[in-house]
């Protein structure tokens, strides 16, 4: 059955989680917040599948590893758009650069396609 998903961050077919590699319940998550860039992150395919306790701890845990992952989500994401677009027409889009001097290492599972 095709996914009506659509992504350029990992195949939307392969239904796990980029972060710990569970299959089950998974929710598509944008990796760029608010309304107004969950629908730009919907129209260019800024999106990847999260398990239930990993999308919860991005949005709501106090943690500060929480915090890094969800940042290294939005680098990953600006990086594969400017791969097929450009930096310019990121910063007209977002208005904020994710780029930052340090490499946040994510789990073996991360991305995983």
């Amino acid at each position: 059955m095709a996914s009506r998903h659509k992504s350029i961050i990992v195949n939307p077919e392969h239904q796990v989680c980029a972060l710990c590699g569970c299959r089950v319940s998974l929710h598509w998550h944008h990796l760029l917040h608010g309304t107004a860039n969950r629908r730009i992150a919907d129209k260019y395919g800024l999106a990847l599948w999260l398990c239930h306790n990993c999308h919860e701890n991005i949005h709501s845990s106090p943690h500060h590893e929480w915090t890094e992952i969800d940042r290294a989500l939005m680098q990953i994401a600006q990086e594969r758009f400017e791969e097929q677009y450009s930096h310019a027409q990121w910063m007209a889009l977002f208005g904020k650069n994710y780029y930052s001097d340090r490499e946040i290492a994510l789990s073996p599972y991360a991305l995983a396609t």
